[in-house]
């Protein structure tokens, strides 16, 4: 099979206590700022004054910033610690969004090895929708994508859902490492992990539950066997080494965790 040749975007992503101030925000009536307004809306707002190559121009903006935007937060969410440094992401899409490459590289002496290996791994863990025609390339329908990913090392005033959400994405991480990546899945889910353990870590109680994908649903496929093989992993698992593990008054901790699964996301911490 011949390589894809891929378009290529450069996209600058800062992530630290400017990162989320870089998201989606408000606009004015300008030209311009009616197109973002568009864009922020998710499409919905559609401007009727545009013709049809300036709504594929808009598509393709769109589609940029949410996966500019999404690449901010997931980056953020990975890392809790403010490692800091400077790291060039390269990132191969084809025509349906599916990630074919994540290549992360320093990009400025003194970047931590853990922060390269972090920025590809949240490469690695996404799915995207189908590419917008302006951004296929003519040949294959395929998209390059370079993102200098800049880490500040501060940490960021994040309201109280951002550390959620970022707990969230932590524990899922665990779980992902410890559970769903033994597995070597070629399918598309989500594992939804609902459990109790003791004050030592100990899963003393685990329902799992397997969901479809939010961007690939039509891909999902029930399976039974999966779902045994996760539970069974799940109430072998200690979760004492579990970011933010606390134990509650009556000496157990009661979680639920979601791990999305994905073809190519078993390169996930394979550096």
């Amino acid at each position: 099979m011949s390589p894809l040749t891929y378009r290529r975007r450069t996209i600058p992503i800062l992530i630290g206590a400017a990162a989320l101030a870089v998201l989606p925000g408000c606009h004015q009536a300008t030209y311009e700022q009616k197109m973002d307004a568009w864009v922020d809306s998710g499409g919905k707002s559609m401007p009727t004054f545009l013709t049809s190559e300036e709504i594929k121009r808009l598509e393709e903006r769109r589609y940029i910033r949410v996966l500019r935007a999404t690449l901010v937060r997931d980056a953020l969410y990975a890392n809790p610690e403010g490692l800091r440094g400077s790291v060039k992401l390269t990132m191969k899409l084809d025509r349906q969004g599916d990630v074919r490459l994540c290549e992360a590289k320093s990009a400025e002496a003194g970047t931590p090895s853990r922060l390269v290996n972090l920025m590809a791994d949240v490469c690695w863990s996404r799915a995207w929708g189908p590419l917008p025609e302006n951004l296929q390339s003519p040949k294959d329908g395929g998209l390059e994508i370079i993102a200098p990913l800049i880490a500040s090392g501060e940490t960021p005033s994040m309201a109280d859902h951002e550390r959620l959400r970022q707990r969230d994405a932590v524990e899922s991480r665990f779980f992902w490492d410890n559970v769903v990546a033994k597995q070597s899945l070629s399918a598309f889910g989500t594992a939804r992990f609902d459990f109790t353990a003791n004050a030592k870590g100990e899963v003393i109680r685990c329902d799992v539950e397997l969901e479809k994908h939010s961007l690939r649903p039509e891909y999902f496929q029930p399976n039974p066997e999966l779902r045994q093989t996760l539970t069974q992993q799940c109430l072998e698992l200690n979760v004492a080494k579990m970011p933010d593990f606390q134990v509650k008054a009556d000496g157990t901790a009661k979680r639920v965790v979601r791990v999305d699964y994905l073809p190519w996301k078993n390169h996930v911490g394979q550096h």
